[in-house]
């Protein structure tokens, strides 16, 4: 497996450790090396989203500027997507799910840059999202169809004398299919992003051995860079649709009703 260079927090993270410049708790190379590169970058588009949603927000025009029509684009397709999976209110989970697409895409855009690594290539950072996303799922389902209705809901809804027999059966495995939600989830964002870094880095590694005008590693490597751009919506869009899905399972009984 090629191995990612090393980033500018990586990069002042040794600086500042050769001069003893550190505390304490950041003296655990696994810390410097993992942790805080990941926490950064992961602040870093916090901070830039948080930013840009301010001043256009302050600054709302009745005819929008390009970047006001694009935000504004954005909301409403997130919106129609999210109708069109949970069904009638399904924009009311806008403001996370919609939150998440764009977090997303930019935390797997950032590996784009040079000397900054995508946060999601780091399983730790993926899990997590993927927790809020079920915690957040078990919480719906809990508002929307009363404890009973969710405790019934883990039981395969029963129906009839036959399906009530089953239900001590099948509550055990709905859990178990919960708990694994975030794993499947977490796991083809982490494995799409971190095989993409890869594959980029053994291509830069080509260009540079070939020499950075040689024509056909360079024409890859800008092919890839516009791959990994798609593939950066993309996953980031897979993610949102698949935790609509959840949302619009645990709320079907609800919705039928």
């Amino acid at each position: 497996m090629t191995e990612h260079p090393p980033t500018i927090v990586t990069l002042l993270y040794y600086l500042l450790k050769e001069h003893g410049l550190l505390p304490g708790f950041l003296k655990d190379p696994h810390w410097g090396e993992q942790w805080l590169g990941l926490i950064v970058f992961t602040w870093l588009v916090i901070l830039i989203l948080g930013i840009v949603s301010f001043i256009v927000s302050r600054r709302l025009n009745k005819i929008p500027n390009r970047l006001q029509s694009v935000l504004e684009l954005t909301v409403e397709k997130l919106a129609e997507l999210l109708d069109s999976l949970i069904g009638p209110g399904g924009r009311k989970y806008l403001p996370l799910l919609g939150s998440l697409f764009l977090f997303i895409t930019c935390l797997n855009l950032m590996g784009l840059i040079p000397g900054i690594k995508s946060p999601t290539s780091n399983w730790n950072c993926t899990i997590a999202l993927a927790l809020i996303v079920i915690i957040y799922v078990q919480a719906v389902a809990i508002k929307e169809n009363g404890f009973l209705g969710y405790l019934k809901h883990l039981s395969g809804s029963p129906k009839g004398l036959i399906m009530w027999g089953l239900a001590p059966l099948m509550f055990p495995l709905h859990i178990l299919g919960e708990a694994v939600k975030p794993l499947s989830l977490s796991l083809r964002l982490f494995g799409n992003i971190s095989g993409e870094d890869t594959i980029i880095l053994s291509i830069v590694g080509l260009v540079k051995s070939a020499g950075l005008f040689a024509p056909l590693p360079f024409i890859l490597l800008l092919f890839l860079f516009g791959l990994a751009v798609v593939t950066s919506f993309l996953q980031a869009f897979i993610f949102t649709a698949l935790s609509s899905i959840y949302i619009m399972i645990s709320t079907a009984h609800t919705e039928e009703h």
